[in-house]
């Protein structure tokens, strides 16, 4: 336990500073009245002040010192070739880096607007409302009243004239009021990383999902383009019907393949509908009220992405603050819980002054202090010491927890980056073969030199080719948005 030093000289020598003050014919009614009020306040004031600053400067804490949990931090991550290295995070936002003006411009409306945003930025308020309340104590506490009377009498009215103020200090001897007021901080702190945090969230979330109905936007272009195709194919087809060119199992055939790609076109045009919905929410918006974006996802550039030290994690991301500012605010609660077992001293002044019309005023102040100290509670300040010490250990593990969560979501990241880039590549591969050959078997096909089955399975290669191209893409850039998020930047 630490030492804890009174500075008793001074508050002795303030305390005979300050002597009584003794009715007086000067202070009357009117001007003297209110004057001997305030000087009387002061004098007492000045006292208890001083007195007070001493101790308080003087005390100690019973907090225990803080220490960050034990971790194992990684050397490196897994190496992904694209991605480079950096020393420090990217001062450059992560959706700038799309090179959309679009995209910026929905970010800001989603930083103005979103209503979880907002909804976080009133929980810091209120945590600083319940900090000034958690400081109150370390200040001291003035008061003043004051009441007139007049009474009728036959012979004479009469009438009078009461003030009086007092100043109410706690010392704060043991740090009890200190690390109250410390965990009250603390709890601002977080929710203010906690904010930071959800700030990141809702950004990436409307990057993704933008960048997902653009996808779409691809996507069901592509489904449109092979809709027409396949009818058209149909209209050959039933023509070569009626001739008695082939069967009636080709025409069933070609007409279930068109229903198959209306069916495609239907959900991604639902698909688009939803993620549109979605967005507008992150904008703070009804659905009904935001235009559909319609650019096409080559519109997008895929940023190249930059790796910090594992260790540059415990201070970049906003979770991993707040949940080390839950463990310091903890520690400051461990403080106070053992300066409850200790005596807690108040100092207290009270001044009156009375006066009656055509009378001398009366003016008394009094100087006391209150000791009280606890001798059985039941237990319940042992429990407390023990739920919030249980609390401290919880926090701890949680903050292990955080921090191990966080290298998990830089790895999987990495992990889906690697992936994409490798799909990309074979993508491109598959589509211009693809296109290729169907364009092949649809030349064949007119010339009668191969049967509908052949051309039909180009037909479903070459859509498939194309559709999975544009959602792999996508996956490159929803890699590199999840990559910067669990870098914290």
């Amino acid at each position: 336990m630490p030492n804890c030093f009174l500075d008793l000289k001074s508050v002795t020598e303030s305390h005979r500073a300050a002597s009584p003050i003794r009715p007086s014919n000067e202070l009357r009614a009117g001007s003297g009245f209110v004057e001997g009020l305030h000087a009387a306040a002061r004098r007492r004031r000045n006292a208890l002040v001083s007195g007070a600053i001493a101790l308080t400067l003087s005390a100690c804490s019973l907090a225990p010192k803080y220490q960050q949990p034990d971790m194992t931090i990684p050397s490196g991550w897994s190496n992904v070739q694209g991605v480079g290295v950096a020393t420090q995070p990217s001062a450059t936002p992560f959706w700038q880096e799309f090179g959309s003006t679009d995209l910026n411009r929905l970010i800001e409306t989603a930083l103005a607007e979103n209503r979880d945003l907002e909804a976080a930025l009133h929980r810091i308020e209120e945590a600083r409302g319940q900090a000034k309340i958690a400081g109150a104590p370390l200040y001291p506490i003035i008061t003043a009243s004051g009441s007139g009377s007049q009474t009728f009498q036959d012979s004479k009215d009469t009438h009078s004239l009461h003030g009086g103020g007092s100043i109410n200090y706690e010392l704060d001897l043991w740090g009890k009021n200190r690390n109250q007021a410390s965990s009250a901080g603390y709890r601002v702190t977080g929710t203010e990383f906690d904010r930071e945090a959800l700030r990141l969230i809702v950004t990436s979330d409307v990057t993704n999902f933008y960048a997902q109905i653009l996808a779409l936007n691809d996507r069901i272009r592509i489904a449109e383009f092979n809709l027409k195709n396949a009818e058209e194919i149909l209209r050959v087809i039933e023509a070569r019907f009626a001739q008695g060119a082939v069967s009636g199992l080709e025409v069933s055939q070609q007409r279930v393949a068109v229903n198959n790609f209306r069916t495609a076109l239907s959900l991604l045009t639902e698909a688009r509908s939803t993620s549109g919905n979605a967005l507008a929410i992150l904008l703070g918006r009804a659905p009904q009220n935001l235009p559909m974006p319609g650019a096409d996802l080559n519109t997008l550039k895929i940023p190249q992405a930059n790796l910090t030290p594992p260790a540059m994690l415990l201070t970049a991301r906003p979770d991993i603050q707040s949940a080390e500012a839950g463990l310091r605010g903890a520690n400051a609660d461990i403080g106070a819980a053992r300066a409850a077992f200790f005596p807690s001293l108040t100092l207290g002044v009270d001044s009156a002054i009375a006066a009656g019309f055509g009378g001398p005023a009366q003016a008394a102040t009094s100087i006391a202090s209150n000791l009280l100290a606890p001798i059985f509670t039941g237990g319940r300040l042992t429990g407390n010491l023990e739920s919030v010490t249980a609390r401290q250990k919880e926090l701890a593990a949680q903050y292990q927890k955080t921090v191990l969560v966080a290298f998990q979501e830089v790895e999987d990241a990495l992990a889906a980056l690697k992936s994409n880039n490798e799909q990309a590549a074979l993508s491109v591969e598959s589509v211009r073969e693809s296109q290729n050959a169907y364009d092949i078997a649809k030349a064949r096909f007119d010339a009668g030199a191969i049967d509908y089955l052949t051309l039909l399975e180009t037909q479903r290669s070459l859509f498939v080719a194309q559709d999975n191209q544009i959602s792999i893409n996508q996956g490159q850039l929803s890699a590199f948005v999840q990559l910067r998020k669990a870098l914290g930047s």
